[in-house]
């Protein structure tokens, strides 16, 4: 499936870090935004959207963290964010970490082709100082202070939406967003289109 960053894009300049989805070239053919995709009599397209009615604020405090950073194109980004979560887990398993909670992934840069993050999963206390992980990842602290969390069941492939909705709800609350947003995948399934999946979204705000 052909992803395009049309929702997340949305988000992103709510959150005032000024990224664009990056227009195709000349004479290619442009990525049809899932939210403007015309639904067929057989296949109808669902209507995914966060629970915006049942946002939470919340205050979030620093937590140790292993983190690694990566570059993933949309067609195989929940696979490749699902298995930096494996290679987490496998190191903290090594330096003999406990690692705890749901992984969460920041995003950073999109365009319409691809997108950086950082996966993370949380420790049960910090690490000593001589820890030293391999292999990219590094021990840091998550991000922390006022968010507001979104709930969205669904394909991961449904996602943009998702982020349509929540730019809505910003700018109906007139709330200013800050930083990169966060997923948490509060399960894990095997495939980008289980419609089983359940994560949260936070959404920083000063």
């Amino acid at each position: 499936m052909i992803r395009s960053c049309f929702g997340r894009a949305l988000a992103i300049s709510a959150l005032g870090l000024g990224l664009l989805c990056v227009a195709p070239a000349m004479g290619q053919q442009q990525t049809t935004p899932p939210s403007a995709a015309p639904a067929t009599p057989s296949a109808p397209d669902p209507a995914p959207s966060a629970d915006t009615s049942g946002a939470r604020e919340v205050m979030l405090e620093p937590r140790s963290v292993l983190i690694l950073k990566g570059e993933s194109t949309w067609d195989d980004g929940y696979e490749n964010l699902t298995k930096a979560f494996s290679t987490l887990r496998a190191e903290g398993k090594r330096l003999g970490l406990t690692v705890t909670g749901k992984p969460q992934a920041a995003f950073n840069e999109t365009d319409d082709q691809k997108f950086k993050y950082e996966a993370m999963v949380f420790l049960d206390k910090e690490p000593a100082a001589d820890i030293k992980p391999q292999g990219g990842i590094v021990v840091s602290k998550s991000l922390a202070g006022k968010a507001f969390v979104f709930n969205h069941v669904g394909a991961y492939d449904d996602i943009d939406s998702v982020y349509e909705a929540i730019t809505a709800w910003l700018d109906e609350k007139g709330l200013t967003a800050k930083g990169a947003f966060v997923e948490e995948y509060v399960n894990e399934p095997t495939g980008s289109d289980d419609a089983k999946l359940e994560l949260n979204i936070y959404v920083f705000v000063q």
